[in-house]
């Protein structure tokens, strides 16, 4: 034993210090290029560059072919020789026309999908921006302003339960003991033009995403700079406008400054008008020391303000007393704000190993008034109620990444504090009017993580290790007892985590996923029980395959399964407990992307999902709103002779609105088109959505309310009417 582990301790050194192929890869205006995938055609391995453009191979030898390929750049053929060993290579990448051929089947699956997706697909609003994910639907349902309801993989996510949702690989956007709900998400702060690409993966697979990411995540990533100045001008149907700017204020080599704005507004298609208003602002500062360091801060503000119709039952609008697009209670809506700042410090120590220090800051405020149940509990006053809270939030990481004989090792030690003033749930009249304070404290809720990632290459095998530790403390401060109670708790999670990859050929790539996942719960369960789990746990398997058939299709089929650990649910909207139980979910994915010249692209996604619960009887046992099934696709026309134009639809099939599935949400089928003509350094853009004007409901609920004048509460579907047809005209000038 000892002989072999001395053995093994020289091999690990030797090939530590093996002579090893590296370089950086720029674009024509020399600016690096990430995430590009050098292929080794000899030996059928593969390495890519980080964010500086560098690269580091230790397979490749003197007399080995490699290929340089991103989407969207022509391929770069390159012959190693003996001199390269000695000499950092320097690969100069021109622009392409987008060709599937490039797709690399050694890449991640939703590497590749990410990949084409970004470049094909066009985003037009931040709702957009989530619709990226395969098989995600959204449901906005209380006015523009609020965060969208979110559906995947058989979850009904609320508004970010179940879904890890971050900017720039370091800001949060969910947020823990919320006052409206467990993970609310708002990403109305992200301006899309700044978005450079959307990373995702479903499932609980990564394991710097921890907290919320059982049915996955995504990661919105900002452009580090700007390669023209650009004017936004948007003018639609239900007085709505939109005036956007990105503007570079300083372009070196070394350092450059942008700043974008956005101002949105509209009166949306309800009867009673939303006034919605909403304000982003955004600065970006990165700077490149001489020894290749790098600096970068981020600052951004948000500030939004609406009214909202909400969800309606069906019997006011049979019997004729709203209309469609009508509210019980005018006086819904809300308004919020965000601030925000980031810094990021990556410092290089070799060619092998790097430290990445990050931090942030969100000052976040929020207020929503909302009436799902009408007069069902105050016959008088109705059943308005407020939800608020004061948020700061306070985070650092540190990143250490190296490569040791072939093993590329990522270790991480971080920390998220959020401290939550005067959240609160009141029972309300007007808006103005203070009934009732159903619940009121503060909380403190603090989560300690770190986690360590292995990937190894071994001929035509992957393999990842991972592994994480989460460490959360609980403290919820009750301000409606006169002690001002603590109730406090810690709870420690460990998810470890495992993918692999089999690459059989170019063209095929076989892959097995599984992994442990989590989600915290509202502190103030604490409330009701002092020993309950606030961190129940998910058990994740993904199995699949992904393809090249020819040169133009790209095809990938996959099988899941989730298991959801027994948990209990606070409710903000009332200030209650809901046991939710075991549950599983499982399902079958598929999707294919084909290109049918070098202008035209057809892409399709579809989703078959099974969602019971399992303590419960057959028959008893749906999930409410899990969709059994989903297909979204379109068919994508890029400059043809200065035009694009794509055709979108999405189709959600009906959905269990009860256990017994006795009532059904209903489904819908909406079609989406965009047409956009280029003038110089002038795009014209005309967008129309749901071109058939299809009557279609976005977010239902089965609900047990009362209106004013009835006798005796009724329960059935409540919803918020999809919009009708709807066209915009938006007009970017580049200078």
């Amino acid at each position: 034993m000892k002989t072999i582990f001395i053995a093994s301790f020289i091999l690990f050194f030797v090939h530590l210090n093996m002579a090893q192929i590296s370089g950086y890869v720029f674009n024509l205006e020399q600016q690096p290029i990430p995430d590009l995938t050098i292929f080794n055609k000899n030996k059928n391995t593969h390495t890519h560059t980080d964010g500086r453009g560098f690269f580091r191979d230790v397979i490749s030898k003197p007399g080995d072919t490699l290929e340089f390929s991103l989407l969207g750049f022509k391929p770069v053929i390159y012959f190693v020789k003996e001199a390269d060993l000695n000499t950092p290579l320097s690969i100069q990448m021109e622009n392409n026309t987008i060709q599937l051929d490039q797709i690399n089947i050694t890449e991640p699956l939703h590497y590749n999908l990410q990949l084409i997706d970004n470049l094909t697909r066009p985003v037009q609003n931040s709702q957009e921006l989530l619709r990226m994910v395969p098989g995600l639907f959204i449901a906005q349902h209380a006015g523009g302003g609020k965060a969208e309801q979110i559906f995947l993989r058989g979850f009904d996510i609320d508004h970010g339960t179940d879904i890890n949702l971050s900017v720039d690989q370091l800001l949060p956007v969910n947020m823990v003991s919320h006052a409206h709900g467990q993970g609310y998400s708002d990403l109305h702060f992200i301006i899309p033009e700044s978005i450079k690409r959307i990373n995702y993966e479903k499932g609980s697979y990564n394991v710097a995403k921890g907290n919320f990411s059982n049915a996955g995540y995504a990661d919105f990533i900002l452009q580090d700079r700007l390669q023209m100045n650009s004017i936004i001008f948007e003018s639609g149907k239900f007085d709505a406008h939109r005036l956007a700017g990105l503007f570079k204020l300083l372009n070196t080599n070394h350092q450059n400054v942008y700043l974008a704005a956005e101002y949105v507004r509209t009166d949306g298609y309800f009867d009673e008008p939303q006034n919605f208003k909403r304000i982003n602002g955004l600065f970006k500062y990165n700077y490149k020391f001489l020894n290749s360091a790098e600096l970068k801060l981020t600052g951004s503000h948000f500030n939004s303000k609406w009214n909202a119709s909400g969800q309606i039952p069906q019997r006011a609008v049979d019997q004729g007393l709203i209309s469609r697009f009508g509210a019980i209670d005018s006086n819904e809506g809300g308004q919020t704000d965000r601030s925000n700042l980031m810094v990021n410090f990556i410092k290089p120590f070799s060619a092998n190993q790097n430290l990445k220090l990050s931090a942030y800051y969100s000052n976040y405020n929020f207020e929503l008034y909302s009436n799902f149940t009408f007069f069902l509990k105050d016959s008088i006053n109705g059943d308005q109620i407020k939800q608020k809270e004061r948020r700061n939030l306070i985070g650092f990481e540190g990143q250490y990444n190296a490569t040791w004989a072939g093993i590329d090792l990522n270790a991480c030690l971080g920390n998220r504090l959020d401290l939550v003033n005067d959240i609160e749930l009141s029972h309300t009249k007007d808006r103005v009017k203070l009934l009732d304070r159903l619940a009121f404290g503060s909380i403190q809720e603090n989560n300690s993580y770190a986690y360590l990632k292995a990937a190894y290459e071994w001929n035509q095998l992957e393999l990842s290790v991972q592994n994480r530790l989460d460490l959360f403390h609980f403290n919820y401060t009750n301000n409606l007892v006169s002690s001002n109670k603590e109730n406090s708790k810690t709870e420690i999670k460990y998810s470890p985590k495992l993918t692999a990859q089999y690459h059989v050929n170019q063209n095929l790539q076989l892959f097995a996923k599984t992994g442990f996942g989590f989600h915290s719960n509202d502190s103030r369960l604490l409330i009701q029980d002092p020993d309950i789990s606030l961190l129940p746990g998910s058990f994740n398997q993904d199995i699949g395959f992904q393809t090249k058939i020819g040169s133009s299709l790209f095809l990938h089929v996959a099988a899941w399964y989730l298991f959801m650990k027994d948990e209990l649910v606070y409710v903000g909207d009332e200030a209650i407990v809901e046991n939710s139980g075991k549950t599983k979910r499982q399902g079958l994915e598929a999707g294919l992307r084909y290109q049918l010249n070098k202008f035209i692209l057809f892409d399709a996604e579809s989703s078959l999902t099974k969602a019971r619960t399992i303590d419960d009887p057959e028959g008893q046992n749906y999930l409410p709103l899990a969709a059994k099934w989903t297909h979204t696709g379109g068919i994508t026309l890029k400059n043809f002779h200065n035009i694009s134009t794509s055709l979108r639809y999405r189709i959600l099939s009906d959905r269990p609105a009860n256990e017994d599935n006795s009532v059904q949400a209903k489904g819908y089928e909406i079609m989406d088109a965009n047409i956009g003509y280029n003038y110089k350094n002038m795009h014209f853009s005309f967008i129309v959505e749901n071109i058939f004007n299809q009557k279609w409901n976005e977010a239902q609920f089965l609900t047990l309310s009362r209106l004013k004048d009835e006798s005796i509460a009724v329960e059935e579907i409540h919803f918020t009417p999809g919009s009708p047809i709807n066209f915009r005209l938006k007009v970017q000038i580049d200078f």
